[in-house]
């Protein structure tokens, strides 16, 4: 599950495509065909979205996946791309999950079959018992249920002949509850199937013909419901008609014999190698008859401790199969009514969970658990749980001799009714879950996943680390508190990871409880089973697998100004200055953004506010000495934001702040003057800070001819006066300048004032 970014561009440069500025997210919505073959290379489609420009795909167990060579324009449709999926031959029949990465991030989880039955696909055409698809077996028909209508095959069988009929569509995460029935060339029902105990809604059957013969399967949904989410591969073959097995667990490292659980497998053994990976509590194993057609799919439980088997007969305390606990327990209930008893110690105080695993694991069986004392008194029980494998949870009141009551809670029984149960002594810690299963984080950006905890009797804090990340990840938020439920962990993803770049990793949570390194990994199982149709035991393996996945830059959502924009003027003596940072809000963006001034003049400060949400600007006010020396200090301004869990740094260099004195004055004559007559010339301040004193002025190097008042003064806190001049009658035409000098006291200073020369048209 390494993070996979060599060679990205290589990959969508063979594809054809060129990454788009806003690639969408990919995702999958199914795959064509269902499965693929084991030993084999399989072209398989991905149907969905933001598809094009694919950057890999990957699967649970190990394969080779190429883009499908020779296909025009393969991975520039976004809608679909193929892939050429080269599978072990040693893979075992099953379900596995695969995701597929492009320049938008990583898909969903999808899940699709190995599978050992050739494929083909529903023709879309068979929607009566007349225009029936007609099959040649073994086979397995990939199709969709459309709305209140079955679909329709046809196949020719020989006398003594047995098929085997399994429909896999809820284990594949659709929406389909599927019925199948087989029918004989009259319209007669042989074999009818709905939710088979073990296989959750799916169906299966097996059926043996008397007679040669033309025969039709139909299929439809048990609630005439349909479309593209109510697909189905349907295998027709010979297999056996197992989900589990018996014992259903073994010990990692271990050969064990198993038998496969189901009446019409018979006793045949099953003899495997169990893997030794420490972070598996599921093998998946595959089973066939000797000269059949297609295989089983099986899961079974991996475990460290013992694994201990019943002995019959146990089914009344006397006769109670002896335990040594810790252990994993297997039974069956070989008939309706069984009931299993199983003697063990417990010293006093001793607090010991059973946890059932049947349904998880494909078995039929619902258990009903009771712990007794030696004299029959009844301790503790644990009835039906709902959807889940239930839990006895009980603390052993004295030392002594205990047993273990187990019953089906129906009280069914047959082959295929086996369990395994955990006993093992309860320890304090706690359990993490993700909202997702996928997450995708612009490049360079971050994403935030919410974990949650739910704890057992500890109360600390819980440090969370990720298995699988690439090197250059930053986590925050990644400590829940003591006594805390949740956090949001923050990833932030190396700038240097491109579009397209993904991995599967694990949330892992740790903390010392007494002298104890206690270590989990975050759950994504309400997460996959809201993303595959209710599905009540997605594969084990899947659980606590997110793709991670990087995506486009994050599009720009705010630019920043300052008002006034060439130069931002500082006063002497006044030696403080305020001025506007204003902010243009983009892509729906309206939240505050926090700013900073960095870099100013040694001894000035800055007063930020941040631009508040709603707000188009905030004021700065800066504050300093009245000594700097007139000229331009560039510094920086930096604001910060975040939109939709991205932050945002903007910097404006060199914003200059001018030192200037604290008034400057300037001329505005009105408009030109002629000669022998009279003009107004409007002389103006710019007061900044507290510089509001009286000032006076005079016009200087006024042109020959050409007369104004002797002296201005422009009382405290006036800023404007209009000055009359006269003109002879014999001033030359033509152009001339003006200017004025004079001075005012900022706090008892005497400032001097100087304007640039204006120019002055003088006409006849």
């Amino acid at each position: 599950m390494r993070f996979v970014f060599a060679s990205l561009l290589a990959a969508c440069c063979a594809l054809g495509h060129g990454a788009t500025a806003h690639a969408q997210a990919p995702s999958i919505s199914h795959t064509l065909p269902h499965a693929v073959a084991p030993g084999a290379a399989t072209d398989i489609v991905f149907f969905g979205g933001g598809l094009a420009g694919p950057t890999g795909a990957w699967w649970s167990l190990p394969v080779e996946a190429t883009p499908t060579p020779g296909l025009d324009k393969n991975g520039t449709d976004p809608a679909q791309v193929s892939y050429r999926v080269t599978v072990p031959a040693t893979a075992a029949i099953g379900i596995y999950g695969l995701r597929v990465a492009a320049p938008g991030g990583v898909s969903n989880l999808r899940l699709a079959m190995v599978d050992d039955l050739p494929s083909v696909n529903d023709n879309g055409a068979n929607k009566s018992i007349a225009a029936a698809q007609e099959l040649t077996l073994p086979i397995a028909v990939d199709g969709t249920c459309e709305p209140e209508s079955f679909d329709f095959y046809k196949f020719n069988a020989v006398a003594g002949q047995r098929i085997s009929v399994e429909v896999v569509a809820r284990r594949l995460g659709y929406a389909l509850d599927p019925a199948i029935r087989l029918l004989d060339s009259t319209g007669k029902e042989l074999a009818y199937s709905d939710d088979e105990p073990g296989l959750g809604a799916d169906s299966h059957f097996a059926y043996t013909f008397a007679t040669a013969g033309t025969y039709v399967l139909e299929i439809r949904d048990i609630r005439y419901a349909g479309g593209g989410t109510h697909r189905y591969r349907m295998r027709i073959g010979n297999f056996p008609l197992a989900s589990t097995t018996f014992p259903m667990g073994a010990r990692r490292g271990s050969t064990p014999r198993l038998q496969l659980a189901s009446a019409a497998a018979g006793d045949t053994p099953l003899t495997v190698w169990i893997p030794t990976a420490e972070n598996a509590d599921r093998a998946a194993l595959s089973a066939k008859f000797p000269a059949g057609q297609g295989s089983a799919m099986l899961n079974v439980a991996t475990g460290a401790t013992a694994e201990q088997v019943e002995f019959e007969p146990n089914d009344t305390p006397e006769t109670a199969s002896p335990i040594s606990v810790p252990c994993a327990i297997n039974g069956r209930f070989d008939v309706v009514k069984d009931k299993d008893y199983f003697q063990f110690e417990a010293k006093a105080g001793q607090r010991w969970l059973f946890a059932s695993e049947t349904r998880s694991l494909g078995s039929p069986s619902d258990l009903f658990l009771r712990v007794f004392k030696a004299d029959g008194g009844l301790i503790a029980e644990v009835e039906d749980s709902g959807g889940d494998d239930g839990v006895l949870d009980w603390t052993a009141p004295a030392d002594g001799v205990y047993r273990l009551m187990v019953e089906d809670l129906l009280r069914r029984g047959g082959p295929e009714f086996v369990y395994r149960i955990q006993a093992k002594p309860y320890a304090p810690g706690f359990t993490l879950s993700v909202d997702a299963d996928k997450f995708d984080a612009p490049t360079g950006g971050v994403l935030v996943a919410k974990v949650s905890c739910a704890r057992r009797d500890y109360e600390g804090p819980i440090t969370l680390s990720l298995e699988g990340a690439p090197e250059g990840v930053v986590l925050s938020g990644n400590t829940i508190a003591e006594k805390g439920k949740e956090t949001n962990l923050h990833l932030t993803m190396p700038a240097a990871l491109p579009p397209g770049a993904w991995a599967n990793i694990r949330i892992v949570g740790k903390a010392k409880i007494g002298e104890t390194e206690f270590a989990t990994t975050a759950s994504t199982l309400g997460a996959l089973k809201a993303a595959f149709s209710g599905l009540s035991y997605p594969p084990a393996d899947l659980v606590g697998v997110i793709g991670l996945g990087v995506g486009q830059p994050f599009p720009d959502f705010f630019q920043l100004a300052t008002a006034p924009a060439a130069a931002i003027p500082f006063p002497q003596i006044v030696g403080a200055t305020s001025f506007k940072v204003s902010a243009t809000k983009l892509n729906k963006f309206d939240d505050a953004i926090t700013i900073e001034v960095e870099g100013l003049p040694t001894g000035v400060t800055a007063k930020v506010a941040p631009i508040e949400k709603g707000k188009p600007d905030a004021t700065i006010e800066l504050s300093g000495p009245g000594s700097l020396a007139e000229g331009d200090y560039p510094f920086r301004i930096v604001g910060s934001g975040t939109f939709q869990s991205q932050p945002k740094r903007v910097a404006m260099e060199n914003v200059l702040l001018r030192v200037v004195k604290p008034v400057q004055v300037t001329l505005a004559p009105a408009g030109p003057m002629p000669a022998g007559g009279k003009q107004s010339v409007v002389v103006k301040l710019t007061r900044m800070g507290d510089a509001n004193g009286a000032a006076t002025v005079r016009f200087v190097n006024l042109p020959a001819g050409v007369t104004a008042p002797a002296e201005v003064t422009l009382p405290e806190g006036q800023s404007e006066a209009t000055v009359e001049l006269t003109a002879t009658a014999d001033v030359p035409a033509g152009p001339t300048t003006l200017s004025v000098s004079g001075s005012l006291k900022v706090k008892d200073r005497t400032v001097s004032l100087e304007s640039g020369p204006v120019q002055l048209e003088i006409t006849k």
